[in-house]
């Protein structure tokens, strides 16, 4: 079942160009989607659309069916950006949004129980949030999306400049609402992370979709091509025999010809000198495929996954 339908959103003012550009993307129960592109891609505005800070100029944007609006209480963000007041203690920031999101008296209480709690914040609770570590504040921006659960949750680069036990602590708890069906939509720039905790991916350029689809088919090589991490460049005799290409971190990918084995093309390396250090076959990495489709350079050599 669909849970989010964006659906041909255009957004611009009036006499530039438009920052956003016939974007259409699904999402449905239980997705988590890997929100990618490089600063100025259009991820900052298609977010604010979502969330009904913007209007958009043409296209639709719904949730399970009924168009989305400002203050619209089934989705929650937790932006990149510390959003509490430093004053108050964790308990009292808490306290004070729960009655925000409209909850009152015991209601509003047990969810700030349950989320300092969940978010680990119990034993900082009565704290100034403005002495708080980094990784708390991380935690207590987390926290405060979580109070009244959501249907659709959007975090910002949730984990940037944290501690390694908060960053589990948080990778942990998206997971888990994951599975108890919130649909999610993850905004980072590290896609180690994005490649292994999300179903489905949407890359951003120049504010538009330039690729969407499953994680699983997207990272799905094709058995025609080996990735090897080299030590140095190859020889360009090799380069254009095996039509290679350098991709990300000394990693380049090289073509098996018609009746070249996996094994005949690294004894053919290895004759020439060159040596590896990885090797993949069989699969491809989410950041080369990043900087292949965000670079000024020819895409030829990867697919894009339709909708």
């Amino acid at each position: 079942m669909t849970l989010l339908d964006i659906d041909q959103l255009t957004f611009g003012y009036r006499q530039q160009p438009a920052l956003l550009a016939d974007i259409s993307l699904r999402l449905a129960d239980g997705d988590m989607l890997g929100l990618l592109g490089p600063n100025g891609a259009g991820k900052t505005t298609l977010v604010s659309l979502i969330t009904g800070l913007l209007q958009p100029s043409h296209g639709t944007i719904s949730l399970n069916g009924k168009p989305v609006r400002l203050g619209d209480r089934r989705i929650a963000l937790v932006p990149q950006e510390y959003a509490f007041y430093p004053r108050l203690s964790g308990r009292e920031n808490l306290t004070y949004f729960a009655g925000v999101q409209g909850l009152k008296g015991s209601a509003a209480k047990q969810a700030v129980d349950r989320v300092l709690a969940q978010c680990a914040l119990t034993s900082s609770q009565h704290q100034r949030a403005a002495r708080y570590s980094g990784g708390l504040k991380r935690r207590l921006n987390f926290a405060i999306a979580l109070l009244s659960p959501p249907q659709l949750l959007i975090l910002d680069e949730p984990t940037a400049n944290v501690d390694p036990q908060t960053r589990k602590l948080l990778l942990d708890i998206v997971r888990d609402l994951n599975r108890e069906g919130v649909g999610i939509i993850y905004t980072s720039h590290l896609l180690g992370e994005v490649e292994n905790l999300c179903n489905q991916v949407a890359l951003l350029h120049e504010g538009r979709v330039v690729l969407h689809g499953s994680m699983h088919d997207l990272l799905e090589e094709t058995q025609h091509f080996v990735s090897l991490k080299t030590a140095h460049a190859p020889p360009a005799d090799l380069i254009s025999r095996f039509n290679a290409s350098q991709l990300a971190n000394q990693w380049w990918r090289f073509e098996l010809p018609a009746g070249t084995t996996v094994t005949g093309l690294l004894a053919t390396l290895e004759q020439a000198g060159l040596h590896y250090t990885h090797i993949r076959y069989g699969t491809q990495a989410l950041e080369d495929i990043y900087l292949a489709l965000t670079s000024d350079t020819g895409h030829a050599s990867f697919k894009r996954v339709a909708s």
